[in-house]
């Protein structure tokens, strides 16, 4: 299904967003809605998250190696200087904004920018992400991908950590993680908060 990358002709913008577990193509389609923005002559602002390392500062990477340049930024109310620069303003790995990205990504809406939001939507422990448990319910559109099991090659749901270490963000890419299914996803035993 084709989704628009341009605001409604009433000024107010659009909020969409694209989830689902780690590898599952969620970088790649954001790559390809900003792609085909700029191919219609539209300006997109790209942000990334500074506590992300996995790839160059400078650019949004899917696992496959493919890239695209992005502003690295350190909290989220930083995308709200986006909307004078570009109708259209793409966040890449939102998780690690949390709850904090649901107000700006809000105001770029009023203001009438097109705000596209991807990320992981569930923890290692199947737990429903911030900021997605907030955006979901304002979402104009929501694309919720799967990828594939690395256990039985059904469709995945989850993402599954591979150490034992704490906290809800561990940064890392298949040294520390796979795709599970719902069957093949064995959430850690550990307290949740």
């Amino acid at each position: 299904m084709k989704v628009s990358t341009t605001a409604h002709a009433s000024g107010t913008g659009r909020l969409e967003v694209i989830c689902g577990p780690m590898f599952a193509g969620k970088t790649t389609l954001l790559m390809e809605r900003i792609a085909a923005a700029r191919d219609q002559g539209q300006a997109v602002r790209v942000f990334r998250p500074s506590r992300d390392t996995r790839s160059n500062p400078a650019s949004i990477q899917t696992h496959g190696g493919r890239s695209m340049a992005a502003t690295e930024i350190d909290a989220a109310s930083e995308v709200l200087e986006a909307r004078h620069a570009a109708p259209l303003v793409a966040i890449d790995e939102a998780h690690f904004f949390a709850v904090a990205l649901l107000e700006p990504c809000l105001e770029l809406r009023r203001r009438g920018a097109v705000v596209l939001v991807a990320g992981v939507d569930l923890d290692h422990r199947g737990d429903m992400f911030e900021p997605f448990a907030s955006l979901v319910p304002h979402a104009d559109q929501v694309h919720r991908l799967q990828g594939i099991c690395a256990r039985c090659g059904k469709p995945s749901t989850h993402t599954q950590r591979l150490v034992e270490e704490e906290g809800r963000i561990l940064v890392g890419g298949d040294d520390l993680y796979e795709a599970r299914c719902a069957t093949c996803f064995r959430p850690p035993r550990e307290a949740r908060p």
